[in-house]
């Protein structure tokens, strides 16, 4: 296909150039003209040497009349070679303005190219980042199962006791292990070796409801601790006091729990075998997630 910035020099050229030649035509035509009167005024006549002088001033004006009208068609292709220069110029005007617009078009190309080689990098840039993302993903997921289980696995050596009135200036370590001994049969001084650390949640006075803080239990042996978890359900001393002891679940397994207890409810209603786990619940072997 040709180009239309040269398509179009082309006509304007073959304009131009008919023009001029139209131009040398009528100036030819002109000088003959010319050249024809002079001729028949200079040529020798005898018959008309009688009538020479008086047909020389009508010869005159002839002359002048002819010498008139070629100066006249002069001016006129005067006029029209100074059109034809303007509109040269004007060509030559708009060839330039073609060709900025040409360096600029060159300049939105390369630059359209830049950007799709840059947006082509960055596609492949996204997809190694998603990728990565999902391999952290993943990885951050084994790491938390992991934490949880750990965590999970070091409160099964505690229990919570909820209920427990709090005095000023109390030895909570001596008031829970009064608790235990009337929960199971162990004599104080091994209860001192068993439990490990005591101690209630939370700052004081932060509850407004004027219910005791919770106590931490920690035992250094698990057999103990789940002696009194058994046995801590039918204690007397846990009915008179109006307590009872609680396993300590991490945040996410209270969460949890809290989520699957309707439906463990509900299943068991149902005369389905169901129970609740460490962050789920099993349900007829079927296992639930929150």
């Amino acid at each position: 296909m040709a180009n239309p910035v040269q398509a179009s020099a082309s006509d304007h050229d073959y304009d131009i150039q008919a023009l001029n030649d139209g131009c040398r035509e009528e100036i030819v035509e002109m000088e003959q003209a010319a050249a024809d009167v002079l001729f028949d005024l200079n040529s020798p006549n005898p018959k008309r040497t009688k009538k020479r002088s008086a047909i020389k001033k009508q010869d005159d004006v002839n002359l002048s009349h002819a010498v008139q009208s070629i100066l006249t068609r002069f001016d006129g292709l005067d006029g029209k070679l100074e059109n034809i220069e303007c509109r040269m110029d004007g060509v030559q005007t708009t060839l330039k303005k073609f060709d900025v617009l040409e360096k600029k078009l060159e300049g939105i190309e390369n630059r359209i190219d830049k950007i799709g080689q840059s947006t082509r990098e960055n596609k492949e840039n996204i997809v190694k980042l998603q990728e990565r993302v999902e391999c952290l993903s993943s990885e951050n997921k084994i790491l938390r199962e992991k934490c949880l289980e750990s965590e999970r696995y070091k409160r099964r050596w505690d229990l919570r006791l909820v209920g427990v009135p709090e005095k000023d200036n109390e030895d909570t370590r001596d008031v829970v292990i009064g608790i235990l001994t009337r929960v199971i049969p162990m004599s104080v001084e091994k209860l001192r070796d068993t439990v490990d650390t005591v101690h209630r949640l939370g700052k004081k006075g932060a509850v407004n409801n004027n219910m005791p803080r919770t106590i931490i239990i920690q035992f250094a042996m698990r057999t103990v601790r789940d002696e009194v978890w058994r046995k801590s359900k039918e204690a007397r001393v846990c009915k008179e006091m109006k307590i009872n002891f609680r396993e300590d679940f991490s945040k996410d397994d209270r969460e949890a729990r809290a989520k699957l207890w309707p439906q463990v409810e509900q299943a068991r209603r149902n005369g389905k075998k169901a129970y609740l786990k460490d962050g789920y619940a099993l349900i007829d072997g079927r296992k639930v997630m929150p």
